[in-house]
């Protein structure tokens, strides 16, 4: 590896959603730069700094900060600086997914909170 450490991942392979893939709004680069930062947002979020992406595409690191800039303007991630010096990027909710435990754990607890503060019909 060199000496250069590889972040964790939670790696998804290389499937883009389809609202990703389909979306107008993004060039080519900025759907393949999502995915590779939603790969890597982590609970902590994604440290990756922009010569990491810059090399994992064979880009320019000013490129990158390009893309990058475009997917925060366009609501697709969040940037923020902690420390004064360490960038943090996530993932806007509306475009993170739900791994299957999880949505299987949120449709059972949903439906029982149904269940629970359904109100009776009232029958004349």
């Amino acid at each position: 590896m060199g000496g250069m450490e590889r972040p964790q991942r939670d790696f998804k392979g290389i499937w883009i959603p389809r609202e990703i893939w389909l979306s107008d709004q993004l060039s080519l680069m900025e759907k393949v730069l999502f995915v590779e930062i939603h790969s890597l947002d982590n609970e902590r979020g994604c440290f990756a700094s922009n010569k990491h992406f810059a090399d994992f595409f064979g880009v320019s690191d000013r490129q990158i900060r390009t893309h990058i800039g475009s997917l925060k303007e366009k609501g697709f991630i969040s940037v923020s600086i902690q420390d004064r010096n360490k960038r943090i990027i996530r993932v806007v909710v509306k475009h993170a997914w739900l791994k299957a435990a999880d949505a299987t754990r949120l449709k059972e607890s949903s439906a029982g909170l149904v269940h629970k503060w359904r109100v009776p019909s009232q029958r004349r």
